[in-house]
């Protein structure tokens, strides 16, 4: 990650004549940029607009020079202004770095609206410009659902003397605790400019901590031959004798080299092929040593995308692609794993994300990645979120950023600096209490956070017109039917418009298969992935599903074909995996686990307004997105015990609340006792529906005392009986604590 740096002090923009013509700052500008000095190149085309603001080329330079040098407002106005103007003529990718940096701006309503453009002039709907565009539209959406939601630890700035102005990348530890990692450093003169740029050259650095703080970081001394002339991205291998790192040379494209802690370092074997090879990491798996990289190599998606081969001395053999669910067209970098749950850890400009690179994380099972999950804020931020390291044992986490709040003179999102995590920690019983140990536990964490997982089908799916309570149909199968449907959707829902109207109707229906329909699917191969681990154990799991739909049956028809619906959950379950779920299923696994599903009584709630229930209004019954959002499944609730049956979730409160009024919001207010030994953090809210939420308290509730959690309740019912849980997730003893409102709906008056 080396960033762009200021011209040579000779040539340094105070020292110009404040009078030149706008030519002559342009050709400065073009100068600075094919030396690579970005962050110059910008100063100098700025100078250009000054002379001569009108200009559209100057205003193309100035917006890309900023965008490489991470000026992102000053990238994001003059693009926008390239794009009023040129109207995709002689800058046709404008309009998506516009939307680029709309995004690392958080100025997601303005890029949700230059993607769905991008989207509407890219004719090849395979292509990369469209492709990226339908995950811009996803990351505005997740980045939306997350603006709000609250987190139980922050992302950290380590500070000097470990960061600097300079940039800073690629945490690493050694085997004995020291930090590892990358920098270029320079001096500074008193006007805050970078001194001499042709002296940069990256390195590795380690420091030591020094009680809270850290002791001041020493480059690492290495012989020439042993390191080359720049070398970054240093990791240990796991047997503490070797390192492996990247080989950085200007004439030659990068690769990875690995030495003993002494002696002469050599390029691995088995890796030579045209692009750059970079970004090592280490780990074993299986008793194998596996060595995962990043490379623009052939035979790749795109860009730069993450590797994997398994490593024999200073051999690497059986050089593998990680995969179509990890790589993209784009670029995926800075891989790293933890062997602690199995868990690939990188970073991704492609994969829906809040802004520039996110990071990301993908489970390992059976020799394969599972669909990646974005790392939510904190971790992720509007800006490069690159390096990640995380450690599931300790619950410490590391990563490089050049978010607002790095050290910085040349714009606030200008450099990278070192950040730091640490989650909260599952709170562990001694290990002769009982069977509910810390193995009971986790799984229950892992499994909840992807409640309540929604599940869509097409219209009357699967069996059309049948009142019978059982298919034989698959979910997937069913799935990747109702995919393919997606410009039956498009044409149906849209066709009647025009203008502005049909585009959004359009990017409307792809936003439901991309972003939720879509997410459905891939959240549940990887909850199948835990769900597996946690049979495994011997543990007994009930899952709690229950069944949605449209309104445009009766209700007793669309119980039956709930039912239907949640058979096909069951019938893909029995195939997964070859059929490992089976003997959980059948209650036939010699370790004593077990799987069942609880069908829940069909959801009654009130569709969405607007949602038609006229079999001649096919356009709003069948194919608007309202109405495709209530034909679902849900996994609402996982219910985990031991093999003995000893229940781990273990407190409920219900709260009466008497009649309501249909649509009318309400608050009712909850009293939660911590009646353990130790204090106990509420880690995580789930709640069975949109309509009710709360948030967990900022502090651990201490032994004895108690907190008040309040409960919001939209009113969005329908009329009779109703009931609406809140689950409240702990760090401790009892697991889970159930907020249960009960009541009646009534009309308004």
């Amino acid at each position: 990650m080396v960033r762009s740096f200021f011209l040579s002090a000779s040539l340094s923009i105070a020292h110009l004549a404040a009078a030149q013509n706008a030519a002559q700052w342009i050709q400065w500008g073009d100068m600075a940029m094919a030396r690579g000095d970005h962050y110059g190149a910008s100063r100098f085309y700025g100078s250009a607009l000054e002379a001569d603001g009108g200009k559209m080329e100057a205003q193309w330079k100035m917006a890309e020079a900023c965008r490489l040098c991470h000026r992102y407002p000053e990238a994001e106005e003059n693009y926008a202004k390239v794009v009023q103007k040129d109207r995709t003529r002689m800058h046709p990718e404008a309009q998506l770095h516009l939307a680029e940096m709309q995004m690392c701006n958080a100025n997601y309503k303005g890029a949700e609206e230059s993607w769905k453009k991008v989207k509407q002039k890219e004719k090849d709907k395979k292509g990369f410009a469209y492709l990226r565009a339908e995950q811009g539209i996803a990351g505005c959406a997740l980045a939306r659902a997350l603006k709000d939601s609250t987190t139980t630890f922050l992302v950290v700035n380590i500070g000097e003397p470990v960061n600097s102005y300079d940039s800073d990348f690629g945490a690493r530890f050694g085997p004995d605790s020291t930090l590892w990692f990358s920098s270029l450093r320079g001096d500074v003169n008193d006007d805050g400019e970078v001194q001499d740029t042709a002296a940069y050259h990256v390195g590795v650095y380690s420091a030591q901590k020094a009680g809270a703080a850290w002791n001041p970081p020493m480059k690492e001394q290495a012989q020439p031959d042993a390191m080359g002339t720049e070398h970054a991205n240093l990791v240990w291998a796991p047997d503490g004798q070797r390192v492996f790192f990247t080989q950085v040379n200007a004439s030659s494209p990068r690769s990875i080299s690995a030495r003993k802690t002494s002696g002469p370092g050599e390029k691995l074997e088995g890796l030579a092929q045209e692009g750059n090879t970079t970004q090592p990491w280490i780990a074993r798996i299986d008793d194998r040593e596996v060595l995962f990289f990043a490379s623009d190599r052939t035979g790749g998606r795109g860009g730069m995308d993450i590797w994997l081969a398994d490593l024999n001395g200073n051999a690497a053999a059986n050089v593998r692609n990680a995969g179509p669910l990890v790589n993209t067209p784009g670029n995926e970098t800075c891989p790293a794993f933890d062997e602690n749950d199995g868990t690939l850890w990188f970073s991704s400009d492609f994969h829906a994300g809040v802004g520039g690179y996110d990071i990301f994380r993908s489970a390992w099972k059976n020799d394969l990645f599972n669909s990646p999950e974005n790392a939510g804020i904190p971790i992720n931020s509007p800006a490069n979120d690159l390096y990640p390291v995380f450690n599931d044992k300790t619950g410490e986490g590391w990563l490089t950023s050049n978010r607002i709040g790095s050290l910085a003179k040349k714009g606030e999102t200008c450099c990278n600096d070192l950040y730091r995590w640490k989650l909260p920690r599952i709170q562990m019983p001694p290990p002769d209490t009982t069977e509910m140990d810390s193995v009971a536990l986790v799984p229950i964490r892992r499994l909840i956070e992807y409640l309540p997982l929604k599940l869509y089908f097409h219209n009357d799916e699967p069996d059309p017109r049948s009142w019978s309570t059982t298919t034989e149909h698959q979910y997937d199968s069913t799935w990747f039917r109702y995919k393919a449907m997606l410009p039956i959707y498009e044409r149906e829902y849209a066709g009647m418009l025009d203008g502005d109207a049909r585009t959004e109707a359009v990017a409307s229906v792809g936003d439901f298969f991309g972003n939720e329909a879509q997410a459905g699917y891939d959240k549940l191969m990887t909850f199948l992935v835990g769900l597996q681990e946690t049979l495994d154990q011997g543990r007994r799991v009930n899952l709690v599903v229950r069944g949605f739909a449209s309104p445009l049956a009766k209700s007793d028809y669309n119980v039956n074909l709930s039912l239907r619906r949640i058979q096909s959950l069951v019938n893909v379950m029995r195939t997964w995996n070859s059929g490992s779920l089976v003997p959980y299923l059948d209650g036939r696994a010699p370790n004593g686990g077990s799987l069942t599903l609880e069908r829940a009584p069909f959801g009654e709630e009130k569709a969405k307004s607007g949602v038609s229930d006229q079999l001649k209004d096919l356009r709003k019954s069948v194919y608007d997105p309202d109405a495709a959002r209530e034909r679902r499944i849900e996994i609402e609730r996982v219910e985990i015990a031991s093999a003995s049956g000893e229940a781990l979730v273990m407190e409920q409160q219900v709260k009466r609340v008497g009649k309501l009024v249909e649509g009318a919001p309400a608050e009712f207010v909850f009293d939660v006792k911590n009646n353990g030994t130790k204090p106990l953090r509420i880690i995580a809210v789930k709640a069975d529906c949109g309509c009710t939420t709360a948030q967990a308290p900022p502090d651990p509730i201490e032994p004895g005392n108690a907190v008040k959690i309040p409960v919001q309740f939209s009113g969005r019912a329908p009329q009779g009986e109703f009931r609406r849980t809140v689950r409240l997730i702990t760090d401790g003893e009892p697991t889970e604590i159930e907020l249960i409102l009960s009541g009646v709906i009534v009309p308004a008056e």
